[in-house]
């Protein structure tokens, strides 16, 4: 039996028992990085959420995208597993940005003084990437077509590509962590979005299993 990821196989080096492990793992390494990150001045202690808030919004976005781009190859290389993995990828994308958001009310209301910051560019941009990205993931379930999957992958993926680029602040920093001075700061960040990014991968993972068993 092949062990591509194109069908699950008992000697696959990542099972469900390992995926098990490694997620257990990392969210514990996830909570040990956020407890020993450093505090800010002004902000203090709630710059740990934003940690954790930044990490999940960049996850998410790039699994969006990734997933479209899968989608993109998929329509020259019409491959199954591609496919696959760009749905798994998309709902993994949503599912962390939709954390993300969430999260976003704690520094938003300790900071502006309100739960959603409505006339923010950057919060606009995230209910409409969340909006589109959740009704297209339902076409795409109703319709159960796999080249207009594809094709709506791609355009979602696009779509958050050019929303992300052209979408500016009000009041809300850019990348205020990735501009700090503090290489503290900056390595724990990164250490935080790394394993974010592990986790999301192994969500995506486990869906894009559950794929494999509903297509028997």
């Amino acid at each position: 039996m092949s062990t591509s990821i194109t069908s699950p196989s008992a000697s696959s080096w990542l099972t469900p028992r390992r995926a098990g492990i490694a997620t257990a793992a990392l969210l514990a390494l996830l909570a040990l990085l956020l407890i020993l990150s450093p505090a800010e001045r002004q902000l203090g202690n709630l710059i740990k959420v934003i940690y954790l808030h930044g990490a999940l919004a960049r996850v998410g976005l790039y699994g969006l995208m990734l997933a479209g781009l899968l989608a993109l190859v998929y329509l020259v290389r019409p491959k199954p597993a591609l496919l696959r993995w760009s749905n798994a990828l998309q709902v993994a994308g949503m599912i962390v940005f939709i954390v993300h958001f969430a999260l976003s009310v704690i520094p938003t209301r300790a900071t502006w003084g309100m739960w959603i910051a409505f006339d923010e560019p950057r919060t606009r941009m995230t209910l409409q990437i969340v909006g589109v990205g959740l009704l297209v993931m339902a076409v795409r379930h109703l319709i159960d077509d796999r080249r207009f999957s594809a094709v709506a992958n791609a355009l979602l993926g696009a779509a958050v590509l050019l929303l992300n680029l052209r979408t500016g602040v009000l009041r809300h920093p850019l990348n205020p962590i990735g501009e700090s001075t503090s290489p503290t700061i900056q390595l724990f960040y990164a250490a935080i979005l790394l394993a974010c990014a592990a986790l999301t991968g192994l969500l995506a993972w486990w869906l894009a299993q559950r794929m494999i068993k509903g297509e028997r």
